[in-house]
């Protein structure tokens, strides 16, 4: 990439970070979305205890903790379908709330943006073509499950296109409290903020799935309750935000070619 380019973009991201998305929720709703400069939560997940190298991407099988809480494809009692490339969530989990995880190479990857420094790891979910295919990562749903209950959760949505994302959250015994649609723009960073509309600690886990044409991203999760501390379950060989950022947009310029092409 040519110097030039490379700064517009970043000058492009930069300008992005102070934008955080329009949305669709549901009637009587009980997550809001807030500004997520407001939540009051310091319980970070930024998956550098992942212990990714540079500009390293590390596909994950099986379940895993980062930060205190458990992730994989979707929550046992859901179904998943496909849609294209991308995965599509349905139905109710079973309770109490469990994480699933995908066939092999359709669960989740890390990916390292470079520089060895903070911010530069995030997770992506793999979709139906299969990691490590570009068409695969960003495409494929996520499941996040709490070690204790929430009131509030935040994230960064890095790499979108013009897409939707459907965040989905759950109580500890399966129900559904809430979904909200996210319409994304095009920022290469955006960053959300829920609440339970009564600020009762109610959320025990969160499903994210996606039809973005570039796929997505997550980073930076904020919640307000503590976990239980743990080393990652699943551990493979050891592998800026903005690089990282920069990284997912050229996976979406190399889909956007492919696709021009056929």
């Amino acid at each position: 990439m040519r110097l030039r380019n490379m700064k517009g973009l970043l000058q492009g991201a930069i300008a992005s970070l102070i934008l955080w998305g329009s949305f669709v929720h549901t009637s009587n709703a009980l997550i809001v979305q807030v500004d997520p400069a407001t939540l009051s939560g310091t319980e970070l997940i930024d998956f550098e205890d992942l212990g990714l190298t540079d500009f390293e991407t590390r596909n994950y099988d099986g379940i895993f903790e980062s930060g205190n809480a458990l992730f994989g494809e979707r929550f046992v009692g859901q179904t998943l379908t496909t849609s294209g490339d991308f995965d599509i969530l349905s139905g109710s989990p079973t309770g109490p709330l469990a994480i699933a995880t995908g066939v092999q190479n359709q669960n989740v990857s890390a990916i390292d943006g470079g520089a060895g420094d903070v911010g530069n790891t995030a997770l992506a979910g793999n979709g139906p073509l299969e990691y490590p295919a570009y068409n695969a990562i960003g495409e494929g749903a996520i499941a996040v499950l709490y070690d204790f209950d929430q009131g509030e959760f935040g994230f960064d949505l890095i790499g979108a296109d013009s897409g939707t994302a459907f965040v989905q959250f759950w109580a500890r015994d399966g129900s559904l409290i809430d979904e909200i649609v996210l319409n994304l723009g095009t920022a290469i960073i955006s960053s959300f903020g829920f609440r339970t509309d009564d600020l009762s600690d109610i959320v025990a886990g969160v499903s994210i799935y996606n039809n973005d044409p570039a796929g997505i991203g997550i980073d930076n999760l904020i919640s307000n309750v503590p976990g239980v501390p743990g080393p990652p379950t699943t551990v493979p060989e050891p592998g800026t935000l903005m690089l990282l950022a920069l990284g997912l947009l050229a996976l979406g310029f190399a889909r956007r070619r492919v696709r021009s092409i056929r």
